[in-house]
């Protein structure tokens, strides 16, 4: 039998950097040997590097409903069910649209002297005819009617309808690894953005909406002139390409959009400049791309560790498989995955017996607005009740710190004694507030209790994050390690207690 403890509430006032928990603090079972266990096979025995590798260099980006998001697909689903696990399913979540590929790209800049065009397309756009050449033209439009100036000059061109990038000096360049003093300081102690009063507020709304107007009325407009196609500048300095995708090319109803390139930021600055100048820019440009309107669905990998005698509630753990195609999707989200699959890997080689189900989603679509995991929690209303909490990892290559209570106190004394055997490998926060931007918001919009962990940045933010640098060399293999036993240690822990994870209290209605 495997040895218990119990974590009295004294040993976590470590961890503990939210507002104080109740006096009568529940004591939380952590077991011991579990914990050893699970540290001693998934950091001596870890396959992280073997799953990032084939993930990132043989199936390679995964944007969503693409041939690369089907192959990935696949290849989960076969690793889950090769380790034993059960219900392994490809389901299917709901409608997303085409699917498209990148197939090729090349591009020069031929004056006002010749060099290559550092760039990439842009998800769901079109392709050219073969090699197409033509001269460099900037829009400038802040209204539908300043578009009139241009009609009937464009056709051929490659248009700019952005302004220059502005690029300084990193003159406070932010750490790799987060400051302890930031990991202990409380949320509230932090200066915040200063508050937008409601007029400021309703301006910047009813300007928001006007541009997204103009750039609707231009889209179509430029779409009637016959233009070769767009160049949008890269948002990452020092000639890294980073980008997106039109969601207008998804849908099947509309046309294909015209070819787009995001472009190095030096680069378009350098064209944006020399057309100012009166210097004519010529480009000769060939983008191929393919578009899927086959299936027009997309899907979840998902699996399970049956529970015993709780096999009907689950601890759910998960990340997202998709990616953008700019590089190979290693750490957005390819890190979060592997985390995830070794995760249940490491419970399954040490024939742990949870007694909550255990169940990892792997989504689609989270690119596009967590679409996946939307989908999912909406497709299963059933299981709302029944599901004790969701875990997710997705900011990055770097090792666990610690994780957000997602404004639910009371999930913070769970928390602070389950994670208090891995201070050693540096989890040392339980944060009180609120994360974004990622699937356990799904979650967490349903009363689920959704909590996303808390990772050094390394240069997730800075160079990875939806660029052409996201590939399997950003990667910190020994802090995936780690964080795969911390997920691992957390999802047993909770499916092992007697009662599921607290709730956030639900607010009454409002009468008038």
């Amino acid at each position: 039998m495997r040895r218990m403890v119990r974590m009295f509430a004294a040993t976590a006032a470590v961890l503990a950097l939210a507002p104080a928990a109740p006096a009568q603090m529940a004591q939380e079972i952590v077991d011991v040997d579990a914990v050893e266990a699970i540290r001693v096979e998934g950091l001596e025995n870890s396959q992280i590097e073997e799953l990032a590798g084939y993930l990132t260099d043989v199936i390679g980006p995964r944007l969503t409903n693409s041939p690369g998001m089907t192959r990935a697909n696949e290849w989960t689903a076969e690793m889950l069910a090769e380790w034993g696990l059960e219900n392994v399913q490809i389901e299917p979540w709901g409608e997303f649209g085409r699917g498209w590929e990148r197939v090729s790209y090349s591009g020069r800049i031929l004056t006002p002297y010749a060099q290559p065009l550092v760039a990439q397309p842009s998800g769901w756009t079109g392709s050219t005819p073969g090699m197409v050449t033509g001269p460099a033209v900037i829009i400038e439009a802040e209204s539908v009617e300043d578009l009139e100036a241009y009609r009937g000059t464009l056709a051929g061109a490659w248009i700019l309808a952005r302004p220059e990038v502005s690029m300084s000096p990193d003159w406070d360049p932010s750490p790799l690894r987060t400051p302890l003093e930031d990991l202990l300081e409380p949320v509230e102690a932090r200066e915040g953005r200063p508050q937008m009063d409601d007029e400021e507020r309703a301006r910047r709304i009813a300007e928001w909406r006007r541009m997204r107007e103009v750039r609707q009325a231009m889209s179509e407009f430029l779409n009637g002139e016959g233009i070769a196609g767009m160049l949008v500048p890269s948002s990452r300095e020092y000639t890294l390409v980073r980008g997106g995708g039109s969601g207008a090319g998804r849908d099947p109803a509309n046309p294909e959009p015209p070819p787009e390139l995001n472009v190095s930021g030096e680069q378009y600055n350098q064209i944006y400049r020399n057309v100012k100048r009166g210097i004519p820019v010529e480009l000769e440009i060939d983008v191929q791309n393919q578009f899927y309107s086959d299936d027009l669905q997309s899907y979840n990998t998902l699996g399970d560790i049956p529970g015993s005698d709780l096999a009907d509630e689950y601890v759910m753990i998960g990340a997202h498989l998709d990616s953008w195609h700019y590089g190979t999707g290693a750490t957005d989200d390819g890190s979060g995955t592997v985390v995830m699959m070794e995760a249940m890997r490491i419970l399954k080689a040490l024939d742990l017996q949870p007694r909550r189900t255990i169940r990892i989603a792997l989504w689609a679509g989270e690119e596009q607005g967590l679409l996946g995991s939307r989908g999912w929690v909406a497709k299963h209303p059933d299981l709302h009740p029944n599901i004790s909490a969701y875990l997710n990892v997705d900011n990055g290559t770097g090792r666990i710190r610690g994780i957000w209570d997602q404004s639910n106190e009371a999930a913070i004394p769970v928390f602070e004694q389950i994670l208090w055997p891995f201070r050693d490998l540096g989890v040392v926060a339980v944060k009180h507030g609120n994360t974004g931007g990622t699937d356990h918001l799904a979650f967490d919009a349903e009363g689920i209790p959704g909590f996303n962990f808390i990772q050094d940045p390394i240069d997730y933010g800075t160079h990875t994050h939806h660029t052409a640098a996201d590939t399997f060399e950003r990667l910190m293999i020994d802090d995936l390690k780690q964080a795969a036993v911390v997920v691992a240690a957390t999802a047993y822990h909770l499916a092992m207690r007697d009662e599921m994870m607290p709730r956030k209290p639900v607010e009454a209605p409002t009468t008038d």
